[in-house]
């Protein structure tokens, strides 16, 4: 059986190595640092399947925002779920992010359970 692809996007070390620690014996872990990478990472993996993506908001190059409206263009949400990673939860954000087919928005710093619950939503969306 192949291994989903849990895409991990952000310019934060600190956020990658915990949520690849925690998912590596489970998911095959792709990190992105941004999201030139993360839409690189789609394109050179499209034929896999995806558990879903964790995408934060504010990075350099290519924010977060900007992936959102590329998969949206490209209808790719019904591919890769998505979850957003934030440390920005102000009422402009949260209206912004959820105009788009979100399933959840974790703020940071956030626990392992916390991680855990938005992987299982990420995981219960993707067989929809």
């Amino acid at each position: 059986m192949q291994t989903k692809i849990l895409l991990v996007v952000d310019d934060s070390s600190v956020i990658t190595n915990f949520v690849d620690k925690i998912f590596n014996s489970e998911f095959k872990v792709i990190i992105a640092k941004d999201g030139i990478e993360a839409i690189e990472a789609v394109r050179n993996n499209f034929d896999q399947e995806f558990v879903g993506m964790l995408l934060d908001l504010n990075m350099p190059r290519f924010n977060g925002f900007e992936v959102l409206e590329t998969f949206n263009k490209n209808n790719l949400f019904n591919k890769i779920p998505v979850c957003i990673l934030t440390g920005d939860d102000t009422k402009d954000s949260l209206d912004k992010v959820f105009k788009y087919p979100i399933v959840d928005v974790l703020n940071k710093p956030f626990s392992e359970n916390d991680i855990k619950t938005s992987i299982s939503k990420l995981a219960l969306r993707g067989k929809q």
